[in-house]
């Protein structure tokens, strides 16, 4: 599931808990849904070309899935925000910055 409208993002952001890594901030809240949702934010500061963006997005949207799909069993508001620009060539270094994020939150 996907965070939509701007009242979830406000409540994620209002919990005040985030985590950051080289190239990105992981905002999160518990939620009672029973599900994890995901939102992205990618400013157009950051990267200018619309393609660049959304592979951002596409590739972190799929690095999450992995991570739900495997052995996580928590439900969790997640807000991914882009703080520098990545391309195809960083995705595992990307995907063990995530791991890595995974690994601090609270169980």
């Amino acid at each position: 599931m996907k965070l939509v409208n701007s009242s979830e993002f406000t409540a994620v952001f209002n919990n005040k808990k985030r985590l950051s890594s080289e190239n990105l901030f992981l905002y999160y809240c518990p939620n009672e849904i029973g599900k994890n949702r995901l939102g992205f934010i990618v400013p157009k500061r950051i990267e200018k070309l619309a393609v660049r963006r959304n592979y951002m997005r596409r590739s972190l949207r799929e690095i999450f899935k992995n991570i739900f799909n495997s052995n996580y069993n928590y439900s969790f508001d997640f807000i991914v925000s882009i703080k520098k620009t990545f391309y195809k060539e960083d995705f595992y270094a990307l995907k063990a910055q995530v791991d890595k994020l995974f690994l601090k939150l609270p169980q």
